[in-house]
């Protein structure tokens, strides 16, 4: 059954790998940079697949991270058609989506990949930390894709909430570790998320349906991260200050 699931998540990478692949000729000729950064897709959606395959821990991170991070898009584009909006190419991605997170999340998974891996990963705190690295790196793609594909002019002001999101997945990876730099590293990107994110927002959202979209997108990964924050805190002070 396992196995199964592994191929069906493939699969799945397989289908984002051939809308990158089959992008619309229109849009080819409109920006050689977009071309090009839709492409960089392709190496984690190749990673993800040897990862799955070998069984990595992170691959199934980074293959729920997908999912979590192509199906808003696909809701709202569905929800809100614009002009020459390819209906079917979405309807696929929004299944491929579907059934990355539906194949990855659950138990039976969470043995297979996390069950192998040195460091303990069971319990309530580790399931939080597992779901902010995950958010935060769909936040990461979802940035990504926003400022390549959806509107390069906003690639300068997209990259700080990135890199905030990047510093939540440091912090809570630390944490889990154990590491009293995690809750320093963690809280930081949690104060300073929140601005950030705000400006970003508020710079580029046209439409009460766009801040809707960006919140959606961005919002987990801080929640979630917050929730760890506060499940690690007070463990982890007692922790430090008994060395």
């Amino acid at each position: 059954m396992v196995r199964l699931r592994i191929v069906l998540a493939a699969l799945a990478l397989l289908a984002f790998a051939a809308l990158i692949l089959t992008s619309p000729p229109a849009l080819e000729a409109e920006s050689r940079r977009l071309s090009v950064a839709l492409r960089l897709l392709l190496v984690p959606l190749a990673l993800t697949s040897l990862g799955l395959a070998r069984g990595w821990t992170w691959s199934r991170w980074l293959g729920l991270a997908t999912g979590v991070a192509v199906l808003p898009w696909t809701v709202a584009l569905l929800a809100t058609p614009g002009p020459g909006l390819d209906r079917a190419r979405v309807w696929i991605a929004a299944a491929a989506a579907l059934a990355l997170i539906g194949s990855l999340a659950g138990e039976r998974m969470f043995r297979h990949f996390e069950g192998s891996a040195g460091l303990e990963w069971a319990g309530r705190r580790l399931s939080l930390v597992r779901w902010a690295i995950v958010c935060n790196l769909a936040a990461v793609l979802n940035l990504y894709v926003f400022a390549t594909a959806y509107r390069p002019s906003a690639a300068w002001h997209s990259a700080i909430p990135g890199s905030l999101a990047i510093g939540l997945v440091l912090g809570v990876w630390l944490l889990a570790r154990r590491r009293t730099l995690g809750l320093f590293v963690l809280g930081a990107g949690c104060l300073l998320l929140p601005p950030a994110a705000w400006y970003f927002v508020t710079r580029e959202a046209s439409t009460a349906a766009e801040a809707w979209l960006f919140a959606v997108l961005l919002g987990p990964g801080l929640i979630t991260a917050l929730a760890t924050l506060a499940s690690f805190a007070a463990p982890m002070w007692r922790y430090s200050t008994r060395r």
